[in-house]
């Protein structure tokens, strides 16, 4: 039995066409990927321009962001009274609330140190693994949440001083990833681990931060 070469031809071509679309597809689905991926500088919260590094450094700045509401200033020296290490930050005034950051959790985040804020407790006298921006390779749409610990005040009771250690969950979820054109919105919740309040979220809130200008809109849900 002979072999119709012209219905051979015919399929080996219809194969071929499949094998490309495959291909394209996978080459996509790949440049997709890629695409919703990137390093988010530590430039981006600074406000200032990008150096196009993919490495994490204190550089120096002294702005205001968010309409002039807020004032960026560091990086400075700062001595954790709990660890007595004294370690890098950045200074970001409000009006009369200060706060302190630095890069934490293995180059994640940037999270705050301390915070001059009073509650309950009184004012925090550190933060270990703090978490308010996402710093590094993130993808869009990603979520991660990361565990802090919020040092306070010793109280004296009966003679002796006991100090307080209340356990946070922060929660960063990747909404807008942007580039260096467009804005990074990221959405932060808070939740507290432990008590009565346990599992209680008590801050809810996008943020958004635009290149060369750092922090720019606020949605709060709480």
């Amino acid at each position: 039995m002979g072999i119709n070469l012209s219905l051979a031809y015919e399929e080996f071509a219809k194969m071929n066409r499949n094998i490309k679309k495959n291909i394209f597809f996978i080459f996509s689905f790949s440049q997709l990927s890629f695409a919703n991926e990137r390093f988010i500088p530590i430039e981006l919260w600074l406000g200032i321009p990008s150096t196009g590094s993919n490495e994490l450094k204190f550089y120096d700045v002294n702005n205001k962001q968010h309409g002039g509401k807020l004032k960026v200033t560091g990086p400075i020296d700062w001595k954790n009274e709990v660890t007595g290490k004294t370690i890098k930050v950045y200074e970001r005034k409000r009006g009369s609330k200060v706060q302190l950051f630095t890069i934490t959790n293995n180059g994640q985040c940037l999270g705050r140190v301390w915070d001059s804020r009073k509650r309950k407790r009184g004012v925090v006298v550190a933060i270990d693994n703090g978490c308010k921006f996402p710093l590094g390779i993130w993808k869009e749409g990603e979520t991660r949440d990361f565990f802090s610990a919020y040092n306070w005040p010793k109280k004296k009771s009966g003679g002796s001083s006991t100090s307080k250690r209340t356990g946070m969950k922060k929660t960063l979820t990747v909404k807008k990833l942007g580039d260096e054109k467009k804005c990074l919105t990221f959405r932060w919740q808070l939740t507290v681990i432990g008590g009565k309040r346990s599992g209680k979220v008590i801050d809810d809130n996008d943020y958004t931060y635009c290149p060369n200008k750092g922090f720019t809109k606020l949605v709060s849900r709480k």
